[in-house]
């Protein structure tokens, strides 16, 4: 009985954390584009929302980096830094280091906090246990944020160009991945 209301919550939080990423991702088919100035405002609102529901939902869990991770996640959908994100996400991986969705996450905020090179740690770290195409096209594109000059710079273009063709190779009907590798293709 408890592991069957343990699963319930973790599902319910999977779901407000989905919720929340689908009324971003969209967003302008259900509001004008006169609204464009309001999006960050609605989603944070949402954001706020979904995370008191979240904390209502926690109890003593047995999968607690799953619920860091969603945590994390659902801090990490705005589009500027978020430290507590930071936080659930690094504790997250730290309970369960397989937890290629938490890496994931963790190299988006420092990505967003502007540390490239954790990023593509975080990145590579999601890569080493499983290989996946978020991972891959992220790393794709924090290659190309590396500074570097002459040879080392071609090497990293060249790396970056790879890791998006190996996105694509992964599911080439996935837009995002295809528009990762025609970033950087010729043209």
């Amino acid at each position: 009985m408890a592991a069957e209301k343990e699963a319930e919550r973790e599902r319910r939080v999977r779901e407000l954390v989905n919720e929340l990423y689908l009324f971003r991702d969209h967003y302008f088919e259900n509001h004008s584009v006169e609204d464009a100035g309001r999006k960050q405002g609605d989603l944070t609102e949402r954001m706020n929302t979904a995370l008191e529901e979240m904390q209502s939902l926690e109890g003593s869990s047995h999968n607690k980096a799953q619920l860091l991770m969603l945590r994390g996640k659902a801090l990490n959908v705005v589009a500027d830094y978020r430290p507590q994100a930071e936080e659930a996400l690094s504790r997250a991986v730290k309970l369960d280091p397989s937890l290629v969705e938490a890496w994931n996450q963790l190299g988006e905020v420092y990505w967003k906090k502007g540390d490239i090179a954790a990023a593509k740690t975080c990145f590579s770290g999601a890569l080493s246990h499983c290989k996946n195409k978020v991972s891959l096209r992220n790393l794709s594109m924090v290659l190309r944020q590396v500074r570097a000059h002459g040879d080392d710079y071609s090497r990293n273009v060249f790396a970056s160009v790879e890791q998006a063709k190996l996105a694509v190779q992964m599911d080439i009907k996935d837009g995002t991945s295809w528009c990762k590798l025609q970033v950087i293709g010729p043209g």
